[in-house]
């Protein structure tokens, strides 16, 4: 018993869990304010970057020390970074996939404009419960610490945010 359990261990991506990218985006939604159309989070696509960085208090202080930052990083932090930004690129379409469930179950609202598509967390009582659980304190805090140090995260375009914390601490990004 205890050897298939270890295979299966080896075996999980927490990036391929859909209830771990489910429990993150209705966090930071949640925690950013996302519950109108004129306050949505803009651009989903940041959510692939946002959900790891939130889940591990080393990337979120990289985020906090590194965004828009004049520091240079070592050749260790763009390594971080480089494994940040190339792992979260594969989550998209499981991300994709994701906000058209929820939208179907009415947890958000999915708002396409001219170059974007922006969410909104919609009021549920479930969500409500769930959001007010103590176990996501330490993710609660670590999107509080994000949102303090870059007050615009909820509205910044994709590429901004890319430029800001990827390409100008060196990682080689695929968008132009």
């Amino acid at each position: 018993m205890d050897d298939i359990f270890k295979k299966k261990r080896l075996l999980y991506d927490r990036n391929e869990d859909l209830y771990f990218l489910t429990y993150n985006v209705i966090l930071i939604l949640s925690e950013l304010g996302c519950t109108t159309e004129k306050g949505s989070f803009k651009d989903y696509r940041k959510l692939i970057f946002l959900v790891p960085i939130i889940s591990d208090d080393k990337s979120t202080q990289l985020l906090i020390n590194y965004y828009k930052s004049s520091k240079n990083p070592n050749k260790y932090i763009v390594k971080e970074l480089n494994r940040i930004y190339y792992s979260s690129l594969e989550t998209i379409t499981l991300l994709r996939y994701l906000l058209l469930i929820l939208e179907r179950k009415n947890i958000i609202k999915i708002i396409n404009e001219e170059n974007k598509v922006n969410i909104v967390l919609l009021e549920n009582e479930d969500v409500k419960r769930f959001i007010q659980s103590p176990i996501f304190f330490n993710e609660k805090t670590r999107i509080n610490k994000i949102k303090k140090r870059i007050k615009s995260i909820k509205r910044l375009n994709y590429i901004t945010f890319v430029d800001g914390f990827f390409k100008m601490n060196g990682v080689a990004i695929w968008e132009n």
